[in-house]
């Protein structure tokens, strides 16, 4: 069950150089102390905000993943983001009054809820923060053209080998590998596959020595001859 666990301010977040505030020197931080966004806690599966709901905060991840999906009438869902520490999500609403998509916890999760009011506030004030804001709408729309490429054109072995090398590459490798908390039917519905064809895939793969999973773990042991394999099918 969410909880919220205090107050929260930028000059003493241990995530700052990666969120929207990173660029904004010290001493403009020391005038924003009255700006304390909530931290809030989540666990795996609960929802921090549905898509269709009535959208009035925006939120900075501090800890853990979190999924985007959009549903269709059908009852479909399509996962068509995965966020990491640092990142800025919700900020959809300062374009339009609901959230066009729902965000879930892939783990437990520690958030900064940024209510609209304050940070429309802020990117007033401050051109830092405005452009580091801008700085993520560009980021995502280039992250969402390339996914739309990818779905385009790759075939399926190789969105599947891209994803997981960039995945890999784009971690905090420990001595179990990278965490990976994706599930393979989830895998698929971010990269538009079968949970069919990505456990085949990734049995195949794992049989050729190219990558091992344990305990939502990801260790990539040959990434070339992995492209080269996806590439060759």
């Amino acid at each position: 069950m969410s909880s919220i666990k205090g107050k929260g301010h930028c000059l003493t977040c241990p995530i700052r150089h990666l969120s929207i505030f990173g660029e904004l020197p010290v001493e403009r931080l020391e005038q924003i102390q009255h700006f304390q966004p909530a931290v809030i806690q989540y666990q795996t599966g609960e929802t921090i905000y549905h898509q269709g709901a009535q959208a009035q905060s925006a939120y900075t991840l501090r800890k853990g993943m979190v999924k985007l999906t959009k549903s269709l009438a059908n009852g479909r869902t399509q996962i068509i983001r995965v966020l990491g520490a640092g990142e800025l999500f919700g900020f959809d609403g300062f374009a339009d009054e609901n959230y066009s998509h729902s965000a879930t916890p892939l783990s437990t999760i520690e958030i900064c809820r940024l209510p609209f009011a304050d940070l429309a506030s802020l990117k007033k004030q401050y051109i830092e923060i405005d452009s580091a804001m801008t700085q993520r709408w560009l980021h995502y729309l280039r992250a969402a053209e390339n996914q739309m490429l990818a779905l385009g054109v790759m075939k399926a072995p190789e969105r599947l080998a891209s994803f997981l090398i960039n995945w890999y590459n784009s971690g905090l490798v420990t001595q179990e590998g990278v965490a990976l908390p994706l599930a393979r039917g989830e895998i698929g519905e971010l990269l538009g596959l079968t949970l069919e064809t990505v456990s085949r895939f990734m049995s195949e793969w794992k049989r050729q020595g190219y990558l091992s999973e344990t305990k939502g773990y990801l260790k990539l042991l040959d990434h070339s001859a992995l492209l080269k394999a996806a590439c060759s099918e």
